[in-house]
């Protein structure tokens, strides 16, 4: 078959258009080689990030319990409502659907979704519930609403409310603690965040997650408080605080202490708050952990350690006696007053009276040097390591910068400052047979047992500080009975506890103002004791602010309440017969005077004050205990059989026992004083 002739014009043409096509093709291959080959990270990176969004998975927190397992702090699941309002058709009914499901205010509502709206595209989804419930967001979801989002959140919630607030601390809105044990072990109780990447298709609708990294939870963390002992601490309180013998106080802090151990087992502060609601700018003060964070001159209860450091150097015995100058004494050219013109008085006398003067010398027979050092060793200028933000050293003046009359401004609790927790680990001292134990908050840390995720470390428990020997067995008994004598018939009796023995000391520091450079004529109150005498369970030290009464009359009743409640709680027996109750002792004032009383400024007037009537005995008790035989046995074997069986020891001189009263085989009560003489 023949073929026409090509048309030569029509052949060229082609030929070019197949050139042209070739070049075309070899164009798009070369540009699709490019985008896949050369170009294929940048594009496959903006394809993920259109499709792919990569999300924040928080950590599950840590519950934060009692050393009795009872909740204070834990975190439940919840799911944060969004909406989208670019796909709201009718604004003022989606507004008040969503506000009768999950509880807001429609008119609020309204006004937010409109507004947000107008955002930029991109910046129009809204949060209009972070912590919804389960059963209000299955009641949406039902609904299957586009313009509807539901993500997972959580909420931290603190169930006692105000329990423990300053202990606690709280959490700010990204989740990270904010004061209290809640910020001092972030690591412990926040965990790691996880993160996931959500793959979604061109309506914006997830179909796939691939999870990047699990969340690691926060661990459990038991504290060592008694949160019925907090409660009773912080009710006692506010009721000091609210009641008319303490009408111009404005705040209180507290601490009750385990002598032996170290452990808080109450903590706290008046004004409180509730760590459940947001910050409030006018609870700026009462978020103050002021037993931790706030020192102050504690006043005569320093004389405690001055008299402690005098007895271990063995510079004075109780019984040595001092001439109190008739209630005047020329320090260096300042004249110091007590409350009483007391002549001659005994150191045991010197503390039940709180002789500012007889304190004084007893200080100075001590001397600067190995006074100072007693500071130091009782723990004051140095921060006793609780886990609490913010936690004050309190002031200690270094020796070389001391003046003439230092030592007796020191020595009546003065030129110095300490926080409660500081009083409470010196009193400790004494209450525990002599050693400085390191105050602990934490009993355990151990895994979060409601996470589903793995676990970061295993459990292990706080340890106790082993803390240096600052008095010797002798001398804490020594320091016992001349604290219980300060209870029985000095400025503290109205810190007496039903039913148990207990030793103290009361003060009564003048506030100072920084503003106008004075002090005021308004007191920081306080009572530092324990209890029992022989066996101390508990420290107790309570401080009221801007009293205009003394320590004696304000804060000896709270530490008879708190202490008494938490003997009770820890099951400690009674060692003293239970009496019939009439009501708190009448408080004797011997000489509980705040620091601008003691110069020549203005005499001070000794108030007269009447003894408390005798107190009957609801039932006669009668003992078939009969006292011990201790004749030739040496002061540190009386001591540790007279622990085992329940008395108390008054002892007087050295060496071994010479006579002992009551005689032994003499019918005695259980808890009952006995009187030995010692000699050589």
């Amino acid at each position: 078959m023949l073929y026409p002739p090509i048309d030569p014009a029509a052949e060229r043409r082609a030929r070019l258009l197949l050139r042209i096509l070739a070049v075309w093709g070899l164009l798009i291959f070369g540009r699709l080689l490019h985008l896949q080959v050369v170009q294929h990270d940048k594009y496959q990176h903006a394809a993920e990030a259109q499709q792919v969004h990569r999300v924040e998975i928080a950590a599950h927190r840590g519950t934060v319990e009692d050393r009795n397992g009872h909740v204070l702090a834990i975190t439940i699941p919840t799911e944060r409502v969004v909406v989208n309002p670019a796909k709201i058709e009718d604004v003022g009914l989606a507004a008040e659907l969503l506000a009768n499901m999950l509880h807001l205010d429609s008119g609020e509502l309204t006004a937010k979704i409109a507004a947000r709206a107008k955002a930029p595209r991109g910046r129009q989804y809204l949060v209009v519930a972070e912590n919804a419930t389960s059963a209000d967001t299955k009641r949406l979801r039902d609904l299957r609403l586009k313009w509807v989002a539901f993500q997972d959140s959580s909420k931290r919630v603190y169930p006692n409310e105000q329990l423990a607030a300053h202990i606690l601390g709280g959490i700010t809105t990204e989740g990270h603690g904010s004061g209290g044990i809640e910020q001092s072990l972030e690591d412990e109780l926040g965990g790691y965040a996880g993160y996931a990447n959500i793959v979604s298709d061109v309506a914006n609708r997830g179909f796939d997650t691939q999870m990047e990294a699990e969340p690691v939870p926060g661990n459990d963390v038991t504290l060592t408080i008694d949160h019925r002992i907090q409660y009773d601490l912080e009710r006692y309180l506010e009721e000091a605080v609210k009641g008319k013998d303490c009408a111009t106080c404005k705040t209180a802090r507290g601490i009750v202490m385990d002598p032996v151990t170290g452990d808080i087992l109450a903590m706290a502060n008046y004004p409180t708050y509730n760590p459940n609601e947001r910050f409030k700018k006018t609870e700026v003060e009462a978020r103050r952990n002021l037993a931790v964070q706030s020192a102050i001159e504690p006043g005569s209860v320093f004389k405690v350690f001055t008299i402690s450091g005098a007895i271990e150097e063995k510079v004075v015995t109780p019984q040595r006696s001092y001439f109190c100058g008739n209630g005047r004494y020329n320090l260096f050219g300042r004249i110091i007053h007590d409350a009483h013109p007391y002549g001659y008085l005994t150191v045991e006398d010197t503390l039940a009276k709180s002789s500012n003067i007889c304190s004084i010398q007893i200080a100075q027979d001590l001397t600067e040097k190995r006074f100072f050092d007693y500071i130091l060793r009782f723990g004051f200028g140095s921060r006793t390591g609780i886990p609490l933000p913010g936690e004050s050293s309190g002031r200690v003046i270094r020796l070389k910068n001391w003046t003439k009359s230092s030592i007796g401004s020191v020595a009546m609790g003065h030129e110095v400052m300490a926080t409660t927790v500081q009083l409470a680990q010196a009193m400790s001292v004494v209450a525990n047979g002599g050693r400085l134990v390191k105050p602990r908050l934490v009993l355990q840390v151990k895994p979060n047992h409601l996470s589903p995720y793995r676990i970061r470390k295993a459990s292990y428990d706080w340890p106790v500080a082993e803390g240096q020997q600052v008095l010797s067995p002798e001398s804490v008994v020594t320091m016992r009975n001349m604290l219980d004598r300060v209870v029985q018939v000095g400025t503290g009796k109205s810190a007496k506890i039903p039913g148990y023995s207990s030793g103290g000391k009361t003060g009564s520091a003048q506030m100072f103002d920084p503003v106008t450079n004075r002090y005021l004529h308004r007191y920081h109150a306080s009572f530092m004791g324990f209890a029992p005498v022989n066996n101390p369970r508990v420290v107790v030290v309570v401080t009221l602010d801007g009293a205009d009464k003394y320590g004696g009359v304000v804060a000896a009743p709270v530490f008879s309440k708190v202490a008494g409640s938490a003997l009770r709680v820890l099951n400690v027996p009674p060692d003293l017969p239970m009496v019939e109750d009439q009501g708190p002792a009448a408080p004797v004032i011997f000489n509980d005077v705040s620091f601008a009383e003691l110069t020549e400024q203005r005499p001070v007037e000794a108030t007269e004050t009447v003894d408390p009537a005798p107190v009957s005995f609801a039932k006669e008790v009668r003992s078939t205990m009969v006292t011990p035989d201790f004749l030739g046995k040496p002061l540190r074997d009386v001591l540790s059989e007279a622990a085992r069986q329940g008395f108390r020891i008054q002892p007087l001189g050295s060496g071994v026992v010479r006579a002992q009263e009551p005689a032994p085989g003499s019918p005695i009560a259980y808890g009952q004083r006995i009187e030995i003489k010692l000699g050589r």
